[in-house]
């Protein structure tokens, strides 16, 4: 009926109102409220309102570090109908801050081709082609925006310093950094300091490729181990993983920047056969999408046979000598420690106390790999916190 039509009309509008005020107020709970009223109406359902309360919802959990979250209500989000300009910059943030970079650079592409400019877009449309490795895309596109822009933009300059940092220009990179720091130095948004420690941090990591000495071998070992202790598996299951990622490894370094990806690829290969997660499942306990997890699995299953696996312990496999026993150890060791430190939880007031007692039982070999091990054991606390 065309009554109760408008009547349905103007209560979302003034539900959408709601929100709006309580952002403005700097009030989070109010705006998830409101969102949540907006979701629970029927007329919403499978409408751009819809699409669009989803992701302001994620928008406040991901401010609140709940990227789990984030990354379950995510997994397999569509579009209903045609997303309008505010959604689609919306989608692309939330994409870009879960690094789901194909799903940012769709939705950047998009906006683009209806607001083409729009040099906030193409920027940050430059950096997911950066994260993405397509390097000279990025530089050219990134170039672009600088050239028309009246005035140095902070943004644009953190952007191409991360680029250069990339191609192992450091000290161009550092200048770029100082120099975006001097025209922002109050921009939270930016991080100038941390992205300096990026860039480092980037550089170190390509000196290590080069010795063959990828850190997040030996990460992802320790990580798998910590979750299948989480989710009540023995140490065999552990055990087992371990064995089949250091085969894995020793056809050369694995692809990917996420340890956690293929550490959940790991868990589903050894409990796959018996009571275990889905891939969806599984997906949304360590942060990382399904469809990932199901590439990473398909190029374990193709790199190794998985049925000849049992669970054994993997030191026994002496006959392995020289630098690859060694490796062995060296993952052992930290898959032990990373695997303990989820029992002493409620021992620590802090992840800061948890990432000490690590550090005091293994040494992380350069700053790449205590980076990935601050970050994983951040994971499991807040996973704990849950």
């Amino acid at each position: 009926m065309p009554g109760r039509k408008t009547a349905s009309t103007d209560k979302i509008a003034w539900l959408w109102k709601q929100v709006e005020l309580a952002r403005e107020d700097g009030d989070p709970e109010r705006a998830r409220e409101g969102l949540e009223r907006l979701l629970a109406d029927p007329a919403v359902r499978d409408t751009a309102d819809e699409d669009l309360a989803v992701l302001n919802i994620c928008q406040l959990e991901l401010d609140e570090g709940r990227s789990q979250d984030v990354a379950r209500r995510m997994d397999g989000f569509t579009w209903h109908g045609l997303p309008g300009p505010a959604a689609l910059l919306l989608g692309a943030e939330i994409f870009l801050r879960l690094e789901w970079f194909d799903r940012a650079r769709e939705s950047l592409e998009e906006y683009l081709r209806v607001f083409p400019e729009d040099l906030d877009a193409r920027r940050k449309l430059g950096l997911v082609l950066l994260m993405m490795h397509e390097d000279d895309e990025a530089e050219r596109l990134l170039l672009a925006v600088a050239r028309r822009e009246k005035h140095n933009v902070p943004a644009t300059l953190t952007y191409l310093a991360m680029l250069e940092a990339k191609n192992g220009r450091l000290e161009e990179s550092l200048h770029l950094l100082l120099k975006a720091r001097d025209l922002a130095p109050s921009d939270t948004h930016i991080e100038h300091t941390l992205l300096r420690i990026e860039a480092l941090r980037v550089s170190l990591k390509r000196r290590v490729m080069t010795r063959d000495e990828l850190p997040m071998e030996d990460v992802v070992a320790g990580m798998v181990s910590g979750m299948l202790d989480l989710h009540g598996y023995s140490g065999e299951k552990a055990s087992q993983a371990r064995r089949i990622w250091h085969d894995f490894c020793e056809g050369g370094p694995p692809g990917g920047r996420k340890p956690a990806i293929w550490a959940a690829a790991l868990e589903y290969a050894v409990t796959r056969s018996g009571p275990h997660f889905t891939q969806d499942q599984l997906a949304s306990e360590y942060g990382v999408s399904a469809s990932q997890l199901r590439e990473h699995f398909h190029e374990l299953s193709a790199g190794l046979d998985l049925t000849e696996y049992t669970a054994s312990d993997l030191l026994a496999e002496t006959e392995k000598e020289g630098s690859s026993l060694s490796r062995m150890v060296r993952r052992e060791e930290l898959a032990e420690v990373l695997a303990g430190v989820t029992h002493r939880f409620n021992e620590f007031d802090g992840p800061g106390e948890a990432v000490s007692w690590v550090f005091d039982r293994v040494v992380p070999r350069s700053e790449a790999e205590r980076r990935e091990i601050e970050e994983f054991i951040g994971f499991l606390w807040r996973k704990k916190g849950r």
